[in-house]
């Protein structure tokens, strides 16, 4: 007889990833065209400069030794007194204004591995984290598991909405709960999944209302920047954390999988001074610290200048190949549907699309089925937006991965099947 397996409530708290639902979808039918992967772009991979790096690190005996050993929790002092000054470069400041930052960096199995540890040091069962509305839908899960609530807060063409945020938390208090709020989720640059910006006025806002709002304990700011650096339209405006210029709030989260190599996995956070400790005691338990032989390898790509090479390769690569994905969207579904809406994305890999609400767009509805038999795969909105209902009339689209040729093919596809959904509702 088989005995019931005595799962632990946050494993029960978390379910099947969509992700691994459209990977699966994808991988059953080859000739499937994906608009949904956020993959970087295949043919930008730098195998040249990865392979200079590993041969740098691995060419003195001694060093390669060490390269090769376990590392630090915290990560190697020589690549996080890089990330600083990479920060000062990107902020535009004086070298030496963020030194006091250096022991509060911590690498990380990508940025992925940040948010995770973030909610696992704050997050109990009845917490809330407050998330834009649409948010990263692979963050969700990990508040769900913690057995907290997200709350989404409305966005327009500015990111988050500071009015619809203060609305939330005045609520919140008034409901007696303020003191559950421990967090706000933000993606301050090229957000996926609608591929906005938090707006630059908005960002010293955000870090003063936040703190209003902190009565009897610190609410924390989680600023997702994983695109940062993608921009290829204008120029990025200083980071939300740069305007807590006393550590106090904002929690840094980077990532080098979508401006270098997703193989290497290595991400870093600057937390504020309360978080280090609990943080690293928890990245302790994980893992010891992330793969000590990246990070040498991404020192060695940082200090040799492949890095900026490689961030303004994949500028001009995703610059072209989002006006591809805007013109074939301009061609081929503004006249099957004039009222359709997109997002004209200034960096970063996605275009957010609005379909009219009779067209549901979610998981199990006719426009993804028929997207399915007409060879091409988007993420359905649904996914990115906290609570029950969630809008069925969105879809996340990426031109990361896909080739130009795939994207206006899959663009073409994608039409048509809108078309056959509009004729099936009449």
């Amino acid at each position: 007889m088989s005995l019931p397996t005595p799962l632990s409530a946050a494993s029960r708290r978390t379910d099947r990833s969509p992700i691994s639902d459209l990977m699966q979808r994808a991988l059953a039918a080859p000739d499937l065209i994906s608009l949904a992967a956020g993959f970087v772009d295949h043919a930008t991979l730098p195998v040249e400069a990865t392979a200079r790096a590993a041969a740098a690190v691995l060419a003195d005996d001694i060093d390669g030794r060490r390269a090769l050993q376990y590392g630090t929790t915290r990560g190697d002092l020589k690549l996080r007194r890089q990330l600083v000054a990479h920060i000062e470069a990107d902020e535009r400041v004086a070298p030496g204004t963020f030194a006091d930052a250096l022991h509060r960096t911590v690498v990380t199995t990508g940025s992925q591995q940040m948010l995770e540890l973030v909610c696992e040091a704050l997050l109990d069962p009845g917490d809330i984290v407050l998330v834009e509305s649409p948010t990263y839908f692979v963050f969700l899960p990990l508040v769900k598991t913690r057995g907290a609530e997200a709350v989404g807060i409305e966005t327009d063409a500015g990111g988050m909405r500071l009015d619809s945020l203060e609305k939330a938390l005045a609520e919140i208090a008034a409901q007696g709960r303020l003191d559950r709020v421990k967090l706000v989720y933000t993606i301050s640059e090229h957000s996926n999944p609608s591929g906005l910006c938090l707006a630059a006025d908005r960002r010293p806002e955000l870090v003063a209302l936040v703190n209003k709002w902190s009565k009897r304990q610190q609410i924390f700011i989680l600023e997702d920047s994983a695109y940062r650096g993608l921009t290829y339209d204008g120029v990025e405006p200083p980071s939300v954390w740069r305007h807590d210029p006393e550590a106090r709030c904002v929690i840094l989260a980077r990532t080098f999988s979508k401006t270098f190599s997703p193989g290497l996995k290595v991400g870093y956070g600057i937390l504020p001074e309360a978080l280090v400790g609990p943080v690293l005691d928890l990245k302790g338990n994980h893992d010891f610290g992330s793969a000590h032989f990246n990070q040498q390898v991404l020192a060695e790509v940082m200090a040799s200048g492949d890095y900026r090479d490689q961030i303004a390769l994949m500028r001009s690569t995703y610059k072209r190949k989002r006006d591809v994905m805007l013109a074939a969207l301009d061609e081929h579904l503004a006249p099957v549907e004039p009222d359709a809406s997109w997002t004209r994305a200034t960096g970063g890999i996605y275009v957010w699309l609005t379909l009219p609400e009779g067209i549901d767009t979610g998981p199990d509805g006719p426009l993804f089925a028929r997207c399915v038999e007409h060879g091409v795969i988007y993420v359905p909105g649904a996914y990115a937006f906290a609570g029950p209902s969630p809008p069925a009339n969105h879809a996340r689209l990426t031109f990361g991965v896909t080739g130009e040729a795939g994207i206006v093919e899959g663009i073409r596809r994608l039409s048509a099947a809108v078309a056959e959904c509009l004729v099936a509702v009449g």
